[in-house]
Formats: C-alpha cells, sequence, structure tokens
C-alpha cells in the first residue's frame, strides 16, 4: 500500500522545512497538515479537499502535483477495496450501486455512438471533398535594362547576431545545499551537494531549480557569471530560466578604464 503522507513527511524533512513554516506561506490549517502526513485522510472534509491540499502540498516542496495525485488515486482503490471485502452492504446501498453501474455504462455507450458518428462524417467528408487544383505558375517578366545605365550594387546586409542554442548552466556548491533542478521538464538532479563539488547541466529551451539554500551556490550560464539568487540559508522555489529571460540572470559585466 503507498503511504501517501509518509513519502510528502520525508520529502519536506528533507529540504528542512517546518509544518508551522508550511502552514504560514501556504495558509492550510496545521491540524490538515499533521493528518495528510500521518495518512488519516478520513478526518479531511472530502475527498475534493484532499486533491486539493495535496496540489498545494507538492506545488509548495516543487514536487510533480499529478505523480503525487496518482499516489493517492492508488490509495483511495485500495482502501475501497478493502472496506467492500470486510462490511456488508446495507439493504438499499446494492439497488443504488446497480442504478449508478447502469448509468454509468449508458454514459458509455452514448459516449461511444457519438465518436463513432463523427469518425463516419469525417471520413464521409474527407471523400467527398473534390480535390484541388494545383495553381499554375504566373509568366515571369524580364525586363531588359540599357547596357549604358549604371548598374547599382545591392547594399551589404549586417549579418544577424547568433541566436543563443540551448542552456548550459555550470553550478559550484561553496556550502552544504540540496538542489532540485529539471531541464524541459524532465528531473536532471535531486541531491545535497556539499562544498568543493561541481555539476553541469544542459536544456534546449528551460531549466526549473528549486534550492534550499540560495547562497550556497555559485554558477554561470553559457558560460557567462550569473547573479546571486539570494541569501545563505534562503529556500528559493520554481526559478525558471529560459532562452528568453536568461540574460536577467546574468550578472552585469564591469567596463574596465581606459588606459591613457
Amino acid at each position: 500500500m503507498v503511504f501517501i503522507g509518509q513519502e510528502l513527511k520525508r520529502e519536506r524533512e528533507l529540504r528542512g522545512i517546518s509544518l508551522e513554516e508550511m502552514s504560514e506561506s501556504t495558509k492550510i490549517s496545521l491540524k490538515f497538515l499533521q493528518a495528510l502526513e500521518e495518512d488519516r485522510l478520513e478526518v479531511m472534509p472530502s475527498k475534493f479537499f484532499v486533491k486539493a491540499l495535496l496540489r498545494t502540498y507538492a506545488r509548495f516542496l516543487g514536487l510533480e502535483e499529478q505523480s503525487i495525485l496518482d499516489k493517492y488515486q492508488i490509495t483511495s482503490i485500495f482502501q475501497g477495496e478493502t472496506s467492500q471485502g470486510t462490511e456488508r452492504p446495507i439493504w438499499g446501498q446494492e439497488e443504488t450501486s446497480n442504478k449508478r453501474k447502469r448509468w454509468v455504462t449508458l454514459s458509455v455507450l452514448a459516449a461511444c455512438l457519438i465518436i463513432l458518428v463523427a469518425w463516419f462524417y469525417f471520413f464521409a467528408l474527407k471523400k467527398g471533398t473534390p480535390p484541388q487544383e494545383e495553381p499554375k505558375p504566373s509568366p515571369v517578366i524580364i525586363e531588359e535594362t540599357p547596357s549604358s545605365l549604371p548598374t547599382s550594387q545591392p547594399e551589404a546586409l549586417a549579418e544577424p547576431a547568433p541566436e543563443e542554442k540551448g542552456l548550459i548552466i555550470e553550478i559550484s556548491f561553496i556550502e552544504e545545499t540540496w538542489l532540485q533542478v529539471y531541464a524541459d521538464s524532465e528531473l536532471k538532479l535531486e541531491a545535497l551537494k556539499q562544498p568543493g563539488e561541481n555539476v553541469v547541466i544542459q536544456a534546449e529551451k528551460e531549466l526549473l531549480l528549486n534550492l534550499g539554500n540560495a547562497g550556497g551556490i555559485t554558477y554561470s550560464l553559457n558560460s557567462k557569471k550569473g547573479k546571486p539568487f539570494g541569501r545563505s540559508g534562503a529556500v528559493r522555489k520554481n526559478i525558471i530560466i529560459n532562452l528568453e529571460n536568461y540574460k536577467n540572470f546574468l550578472a552585469e559585466e564591469k567596463e574596465s578604464p581606459n588606459n591613457p
């Protein structure tokens, strides 16, 4: 059985975040956060509230929301099968369950019928569409200029500046730091690093960083020095760096004075 609360608690403690800090930041009652981590989901007002709570919890820690919700769904299914195996249905509930099953079956059949009609209509319409004639090329008219007239040379066009292709971040650790890095939505690194360690991560379009100690690293983007993410000990989440905004993270280069 998947104990979703214990896993979330482990992720929170790994990041060094207290329940009080999370409650203050997310505005969620401390009572519900404790119940979630202890897998006491039966005290929650509703399943909708549990899903909303899981989304907020995962977003605050920088976790993948859909993965957490999938694990909760597995837990719900397991608990539902256990309760059905140990309790006898009360008279009247079985009839309601049968009605619900019939309604679901009819809904599925209706959906399949709609898809079938749409598919038939689409292919029938596509088959009946007459083929379009290809446009004929218009004749090219070439005007001759007298040889005595001087021909003007086209001005040389300025070469466009080369576009940046991809992002490369080089990170050096100066303090103990927990770091999580996604490159193009794919998890590339999640670890607790020690001073003196270095990592290099490459992405085509976007990088996403979550830091447990913002002042514990120095970094460069595409071989250019980056600005600090924050002070030592500060937690930074959802730092998004892409091809459009990466220059905003670069440190300003100081111009050296000209020698006389």
